[in-house]
């Protein structure tokens, strides 16, 4: 799978797979419980949360095979998941396994679908000390496929299924004796977003999303980032659209995935509420939220970097490359038949 598939999975690009209607509703076997916290009303986008949950003493690291995820290790660096939230994962199933090993390579909508199976059934995530579990589905979209790869590690911990990716050193190397070999691929290896700098500015550590103030509109609103609920929503209100025979609002749809703050309370109806209220926004508010998303997407990479072990020089390569693994080949074990049994 080329670099620009898998980039077509993030939400910047929803609208080019998503010529059928969502199905996978009401699949999750761990079912939305009721966690409201406490919130704090605002004018703006949406509305800022202040997560303060009751509390109870259980641990989902408690339980045996499941692995306890530091969520500063994610691509998000934790820093949009309320406080003390937890994320443990553990090994997929040989039944797991088997679903997954029907992935249609060549199917965008397919390669998505296979991807929240795993995080669905090998990912519990809720706030430690909270009496809720959360879902997957309120996993951040950005973390979720180094999350896959960590569930592969842990799934093939002997070697079984080592993942390796043609490096070459072109900088500083002498022209003779120059690095060219199959490198092991490890999570720890894994870029796949760096938050800009210049956005920093707005995260607010109390709401856990952006909260922007802006003297100039005098106003404030909230930008979140995605999670993996929030662009099945969408792509389920946006099927609905084109079984209508509507045309899709590609600028709205562009920005929507930020302005929504809970999945789960984003049915069609407010779909068009919030679609509608973009066109009361100033022109400055547009083209901020605009310009944000821009820099929020040109920070993803979804690449692999490590060090030439000759000379010291930074080594890159994209991931599902055509001189690495597929993605296919992250729960099925590639070699040669004999070397099986």
């Amino acid at each position: 799978m080329s670099e620009d598939q898998i980039n077509s999975l993030d939400e910047n690009a929803i609208e080019s797979f998503l010529e059928q209607e969502d199905l996978k509703y009401g699949m999750n076997s761990n079912s939305k419980v009721d966690q409201s916290p406490e919130k704090d009303r605002s004018q703006g986008l949406g509305t800022a949360i202040s997560a303060r949950l009751n509390e109870s003493s259980v641990s989902g690291a408690n339980d045996n095979f499941w692995k306890n995820i530091p969520l500063e290790n994610l691509p998000s660096g934790g820093l949009f998941y309320a406080e003390g939230t937890e994320l443990t994962v553990r090994s997929a199933t040989v039944s797991e396994i088997r679903h997954w090993s029907t992935i249609d390579e060549s199917d965008i909508l397919d390669i998505d679908d296979k991807l929240n199976f795993i995080i669905e059934k090998c990912t519990r995530f809720k706030i430690k000390g909270g009496q809720s579990w959360l879902t997957w589905r309120d996993i951040l979209e950005v973390d979720r496929l180094y999350i896959i790869f960590l569930i592969h590690e842990i799934t093939f911990p002997n070697g079984q299924n080592d993942l390796f990716v043609n490096l070459q050193c072109t900088e500083t190397c002498a022209e003779e004796g120059r690095f060219n070999d199959d490198v092991k691929v490890k999570s720890s290896m894994l870029q796949i977003f760096d938050l800009p700098e210049e956005l920093r500015q707005w995260y607010s550590p109390q709401y856990r999303c952006f909260e922007v103030v802006s003297t100039k509109l005098d106003e404030t609103f909230y930008l979140y980032m995605p999670t993996i609920g929030v662009i099945e929503r969408l792509r389920k209100r946006i099927s609905e659209i084109k079984v209508q025979g509507k045309q899709v609002d590609k600028a709205f749809i562009r920005v929507a995935p930020y302005l929504i703050q809970d999945w789960t309370k984003f049915n069609a109806q407010d779909y068009s509420n919030l679609q509608n209220s973009t066109f009361d926004w100033h022109l400055n508010k547009f083209t901020f939220i605009t310009k944000f998303v821009e820099q929020v997407q040109g920070a993803r990479d979804n690449s692999l970097t490590t060090v030439c072990p000759k000379c010291g020089a930074k080594l890159t390569s994209t991931l599902f490359s055509s001189d690495s693994f597929t993605v296919k080949d992250l729960f099925l074990i590639s070699g040669r038949l004999d070397e099986l049994i």
